[in-house]
């Protein structure tokens, strides 16, 4: 980059995921939540709707809106990067994540703040968060289904993995996330939300995205 720039990297939904950067530099991070009332996505028919909904959903969108314009405007962005959305299993949660989208979207461009998406597998390719990149975790989780074909049932009939005596699960795209974003920040997060955001604004640098 030609310019010292600050941008905004987001992860958006009810939990969402935001980490600012000084050109290469991480500097800030973090997560905010806002729950829909009455939430229920089993819905058969229109007797399975709550009597607050759509009202539920609007009240949740505004809030994320304005919590994202609010950190965008106490840190001096320059530049939204925001994940673009996927098809998701349930038709209101993925309605919700769209009227998200397009509430921030339309605010971003009445401020005129530049901002651009980036899809899922554009990021996870720059940062390798896909498991046929890492060997080591394609043996483990081979070791851990193993493990889990071998144990006994519990009560409830459930199986648990074990290995050297300790309770263990499989590599999925979330812990790795998590992890990549830990190793190449030398951080300690736990949290996926925060590391998918991360990790989305370490690929939008590295794809000269600005």
């Amino acid at each position: 980059m030609s310019t010292s720039k600050r941008y905004i990297s987001l992860d958006i939904s009810t939990n969402t995921g935001y980490a600012i950067f000084q050109d290469t530099t991480l500097i800030k991070y973090g997560i905010f939540s806002k729950k829909v009332r009455d939430y229920k996505a089993d819905v058969k028919t229109y007797k399975d709707f709550p009597d607050c909904y759509p009202n539920n959903f609007l009240i949740t969108v505004d809030a994320i809106t304005s919590r994202c314009m609010k950190i965008i405007d106490t840190n001096n962005i320059d530049m939204v990067i925001i994940e673009h959305t996927e098809k998701g299993k349930q038709r209101l949660s993925q309605r919700l994540l769209e009227w998200i989208h397009l509430a921030i979207v339309r605010e971003l461009t009445r401020r005129n703040t530049p901002f651009k998406y980036i899809l899922v597998s554009d990021w996870r390719m720059v940062v390798k968060c896909y498991l046929k990149y890492w060997p080591k975790w394609q043996d483990w989780n081979k070791n851990v289904r193993k493990a889990k074909a071998k144990a006994i049932p519990t009560k409830t009939g459930m199986k648990l993995a074990r290995i050297e005596g300790k309770r263990v699960s499989v590599m999925d795209q979330k812990k790795l996330s998590i992890l990549i974003a830990n190793q190449y920040y030398d951080l300690d997060l736990t949290d996926n939300n925060i590391a998918d955001a991360i990790n989305i604004g370490r690929a939008a640098n590295e794809l000269n995205m600005f």
